[in-house]
């Protein structure tokens, strides 16, 4: 019998993994279709999201203080969560820049395997499992497609869908696969009538990961522990912890441990790195205004509707089980309301607002999955209904790569040109000698061409684009651009063009402030820079006071460290001197030429231009174009 139960699962974790490459792959090979690249450019362009790339090779390399600089050192260290990157890290030290594809697959195959288990749990037939676990896969692309019914709310859960699942590294793609085993095993502690006592360690282990991966879904995992605890013992709650009081113990130690270490990490972390993540304290004023717009929040229609559409299942649902994601959908009300009502200070509040939205959806479509599992099917004989779910299986796994393909074409289309010149320009350095020397300093504010420079193992940066990836003080950075902007011959007029705020829109957002300075000066309803509504103009705050507090991406520096800024501009004698200089002639400083008889010119295509030091070689003749 258990070898039998074996091959059974062997053979469906085959049947996951085909399923998951077949939905993954298109992007992959469309890629190597159109491009032909280096594995780690592919990998820069093809993902959603490489922001995290740099930090993901730094964690591979057991480097926590990434200077990117000779010199820079003894930095204290990065406060993004180092367990966050464990998994990505691990796979990149060992694979390479071929991991980030073989973790799409294998993620796709977890995401497939752990509902289909969530869905076994709750006693969908069997034949059925498999399908309901490949439409919540493809269910925000399907409301992405369905945004041209232009429908307000429909718009709203297709944004917010994304943060279910999608292959954005390392949030979605993986953090929300430890929720979603939480969810499994809490649902499989729920229904244990005995031996339940390990669930107590594995949920626990999964919370303090989760704290230190996504902290907005701990909170909900931590309120729905509770609720589902209450919710299988009832009358016999406080019985149950009393006789299990030793282990529950031993769970909450296993948990502080967890947490100890994102908390000792914050404690050695670089402040100014904190800052520029975008974390902000809250005065009891900020919290009135918090409590006001969360007050709002859930007695607006939107999510009236969704309440009540929760409830209406929650009192039709037959299946005990599958109301536990009515209680995950409470949970997640509960957590803002925990959050700002006990701590002081933090970051990206849409997160608990988005995730709202995302399990009041959630609910409403296992319900009505298994309304059907239960309604319709069971008229269906056993082999029409075996060709149904096949067709729909195929239908759903074409229209996915259907839907992902004429976007990756429409992508590629508009980006073909500058891809193939950043392409040149890797392959200019890979074919000279001259570049194996990893320790060269280099100048360059393209964050592709510094993506893929730190995954190849260069080490030596006159000025990082993305303050993100190095726990590098403020000063430090600000020393950095101004010097390097005085190598290039700048004056402060051009300073001030680089960094001034610029209105885009419905927002303020200067992308290269953006990116440098991070969010220090995130400005919006709550939060702006040292709180002074009056370093701002009067344009500056209106955009100020009608930008939702919950939109963290605008950035507005006030007009008392603008000044600071180009004073220090004024004052500062100091100048690079790299070894290479990278120009992007479509980047912020829409630069082509170099006006600097120290160094030669020794690459040159549509979007970039490279040159070298005379002091390395003062004929340049060691270099071939």
């Amino acid at each position: 019998m258990n070898t039998f139960e074996n091959s059974t699962k062997k053979t469906f974790f085959l049947k996951a993994l085909l399923i998951a490459t077949l939905l993954v792959s298109l992007k992959w090979v469309l890629s190597y279709v159109y491009f032909d690249e280096d594995i780690v450019l592919r990998v820069i362009y093809e993902s959603q999201d490489s922001a995290y790339y740099p930090l993901i090779k730094t964690f591979a390399d057991f480097n926590f203080s990434p200077t990117f600089s000779d010199s820079s050192s003894d930095l204290k260290i990065i406060s993004f969560p180092i367990l966050s990157l464990l998994i990505n890290s691990l796979f990149f030290k060992f694979i390479g820049g071929y991991s980030f594809i073989i973790l799409e697959i294998l993620c796709t195959t977890c995401f497939i395997l752990i509902f289909y288990n969530i869905f076994l749990k709750l006693k969908f037939s069997n034949i059925f499992l498999i399908n309901c676990s490949i439409f919540l896969f493809i269910l925000p692309t399907l409301l992405i497609d369905l945004t041209f019914l232009d429908i307000k709310t429909l718009d709203l859960l297709s944004v917010n869908l994304q943060k279910f699942y999608s292959m954005r590294f390392p949030r979605p793609i993986i953090s929300n696969l430890f929720f979603f085993l939480f969810i499994f095993l809490l649902i499989d502690f729920y229904l244990k009538k005995e031996n339940y006592v390990k669930s107590f360690y594995t949920l626990s282990i999964l919370m303090g990961i989760m704290i230190n991966v996504y902290f907005y879904l701990f909170f909900i995992e931590f309120f729905l522990l509770i609720i589902v605890f209450l919710y299988k013992f009832k009358k016999d709650f406080f019985r149950n912890i009393l006789n299990n009081f030793k282990n529950i113990l031993f769970s909450l130690i296993i948990f502080l441990l967890f947490a100890s270490f994102f908390q000792l990490q914050i404690f050695f972390s670089e402040p100014d790195y904190i800052e520029r993540l975008g974390v902000f304290y809250l005065n009891s004023d900020q919290k009135i205004i918090m409590f006001d717009y969360l007050r709002n929040f859930l007695f607006g229609k939107n999510f009236l509707f969704l309440f009540l559409l929760n409830t209406f299942f929650f009192m039709i649902i037959g299946n005990k089980t599958i109301k536990i994601f009515y209680f995950l959908f409470l949970s997640s009300i509960l957590s803002p309301i925990f959050f700002f009502s006990f701590f002081s200070k933090g970051v990206d509040f849409y997160h608990f607002f988005d995730w709202i939205v995302v399990t009041g959806f959630l609910f409403p479509v296992i319900s009505i999955l298994n309304i059907f599992n239960l309604k319709i099917f069971q008229y269906l004989n056993h082999y029409r209904l075996k060709n149904l779910m096949n067709f729909f299986l195929i239908l759903m796994i074409l229209y996915f790569n259907i839907s992902n393909g004429m976007k990756i074409i429409n992508k590629i289309d508009k980006s073909n040109l500058k891809r193939n010149n950043t392409n040149e320009i890797t392959n200019f350095i890979n074919r000279n000698v001259f570049f194996t020397n990893k320790n060269l300093e280099i100048f360059n504010l393209n964050i592709e061409l510094s993506n893929w420079f730190l995954l190849n193992d260069y080490k030596n940066f006159s000025i990082i684009p993305v303050s993100f990836w190095t726990p590098k003080t403020n000063n430090m950075l600000e020393e950095e651009i101004i010097a390097s902007l005085k190598f290039l011959e700048l004056n402060k007029i051009d300073f001030y063009k680089l960094i001034k705020n610029k209105r885009m829109s419905w927002r303020f957002k200067n992308e290269f402030a953006y990116i440098f300075f991070g969010r220090k000066y995130l400005a919006n309803s709550l939060v702006t820079y040292n709180n002074d509504l009056s370093d701002f103009n009067h344009e500056e705050k209106k955009y100020i006071a009608s930008n939702n507090l919950l939109i963290t991406h605008q950035v507005i520096i006030p007009r008392s460290e603008i000044r600071r800024l180009l004073n220090k501009f004024e004052n500062m004698n100091k100048k690079i001197n790299p070894d290479i200089v990278i120009l992007d002639k479509d980047g912020y400083l829409k630069l082509d030429t170099l006006q600097n008889d120290n160094f030669c010119l020794i690459f040159d295509n549509e979007s970039f231009v490279i040159y070298m030091n005379k002091a390395i070689d003062t004929d340049c003749r060691s270099i071939k174009n």
